[in-house]
């Protein structure tokens, strides 16, 4: 009996080994019917924005407080104070990339970009 269920599950996982390899061969193409092909970056590995992503350079529902900057790909975002890496979600958005002095969000099928903001505060002269 048991060696019997083990012959039976090496067949079906078989014929799903097959039939995933049959399809997997077939050609496909992205219909785009005027719309970007969403599984396609907007970004590049460097951090460039590609033809065709929207960018937005401000929103009102964002506040961009700060960026913990890592040359080796770990940097981290201050995002309406929440802590964020890159492919994280927050507010609705993906966090893209996180750059030196900006953050690129996906929110739907839009790309922004925010840009880090240095407000000038005011000294007395004293620490």
């Amino acid at each position: 009996m048991k060696q019997t269920c083990v012959n039976i599950l090496v067949i079906l996982l078989s014929m799903i080994v097959v039939s995933g390899a049959r399809a997997s061969s077939r050609d496909f193409t992205y219909q785009s019917k005027g719309n970007r092909d969403p599984f396609m970056s907007l970004v590049t590995k460097d951090g460039r924005i590609l033809p065709g992503a929207r960018v937005v350079s401000e929103t009102g529902d964002v506040e961009l407080e700060g960026i913990i900057w890592d040359p080796k790909g770990k940097s981290m975002a201050i995002i309406n104070g929440k802590l964020v890496k890159e492919q994280q979600r927050v507010m609705n958005m993906q966090v893209l990339k996180i750059k030196k002095d900006s953050i690129i969000l996906q929110k739907g099928g839009n790309v922004i970009v925010i840009n880090l903001t240095k407000e000038r505060g005011t000294s007395d002269g004293k620490y």
